[in-house]
């Protein structure tokens, strides 16, 4: 099935980049695991994402992994409260490779910085419409 293989190349990488230091966040890593692997797959109450959602995606990882190396700041920061406890996430933009994409890093608490997703980015005009 493709999307076995998918799943293989993706976990594959995770296996191979089991973390990154990003200049945004010193002395701190951040971790590539299992639940940013579910994610790439599965959107929240694990609902599958499509097959062209999931090939974007981990087609995307080494990208990420440059642009977070890369990166001095985030260009967003947002939390939601979940369980009571704080989720913050991050959100880094950029062009690696001809590709503007979007990387967002999620943490629970105080717990570890994890990578969370990658996407295409795509510009918004004025007042937030496409």
């Amino acid at each position: 099935m493709v999307n076995e293989r998918l799943k293989e190349q993706a976990g594959k990488f995770f296996k191979e980049h089991q973390f990154v230091h990003c200049p945004a966040f010193p002395g701190e890593k951040v971790y590539f695991n299992s639940k940013g692997l579910n994610h790439l797959f599965y959107k929240g109450n694990n609902r599958a994402r499509t097959h062209k959602e999931i090939v974007v995606r981990v087609d995307l990882l080494d990208r990420a992994l440059k642009l977070l190396k890369i990166m001095p700041l985030p260009q967003e920061e947002d939390f939601i409260y979940r369980d009571k406890k704080k989720i913050t996430f991050w959100a880094f933009e950029g062009v690696v490779e001809g590709k503007r994409i979007k990387v967002i890093i999620r943490r629970r608490g105080t717990g570890n910085k994890l990578f969370w997703s990658v996407i295409p980015a795509w510009r918004k005009s004025k007042f937030g419409e496409r």
